[in-house]
């Protein structure tokens, strides 16, 4: 009868830790999708108010952010909305690859774009090394100074979202295309 019971206890553990593996695999793994050819994908974890990220062609790539209710704000509407075009309010990570990017945008999309010189008032197009770690890195964090206060890092970047690239490799590039050399 003891013998029975450890190896029940055993495997109610073993059952209860396979569990917490699926559903941390599961919240990890991507969610993309392909709409009017853009790779679009929902944020794994945020404490803003996006919801989106969209990835295309443009002028050569498009890469935006959606936010509900207006620009990248906290989940609690705190921000100040006018950040777009300055330099140091956001912060790309990929796989601890930092990518200074600015925005361009209004209401709910902001475009993201490199940062550039005074005389393009610091917009620039996507550098191709961002693009490459997209397709091959595992997951995107953005950062955002959105408040005078700094984070619990004692950076200024106190607002994110992260989003996982795993499995979205095949949709960016098919998203990505026609404007790929």
């Amino acid at each position: 009868m003891t013998t029975i019971r450890t190896s029940l206890d055993l495997l109610k553990r073993l059952s209860v830790a396979f569990l917490i593996v699926a559903v941390a695999s599961t919240a990890h793994a991507a969610r993309w999708e392909l709409e009017n050819g853009m790779a679009i994908t929902p944020p794994a974890v945020t404490s803003s108010n996006i919801l989106q990220l969209e990835i295309g062609c443009g002028d050569p790539y498009h890469i935006a952010v959606f936010a509900e209710h207006g620009p990248v704000l906290t989940k609690d509407g705190r921000g100040e909305p006018d950040y777009f075009y300055e330099r140091g309010r956001i912060l790309a990570v990929i796989d601890g690859s930092e990518f200074p990017l600015v925005a361009a945008g209004s209401g709910d999309a902001v475009i993201l774009l490199s940062e550039g010189p005074a005389e393009d008032n610091y917009l620039a197009d996507i550098d191709e090394e961002f693009i490459e770690a997209l397709l091959n890195g595992s997951e995107l964090l953005l950062r955002f100074d959105l408040l005078p206060e700094n984070a619990a890092d004692d950076s200024p970047y106190e607002t994110y979202a992260l989003f996982a690239l795993a499995g979205g490799r095949e949709l960016i590039e098919e998203a990505l295309k026609e404007c790929r050399h």
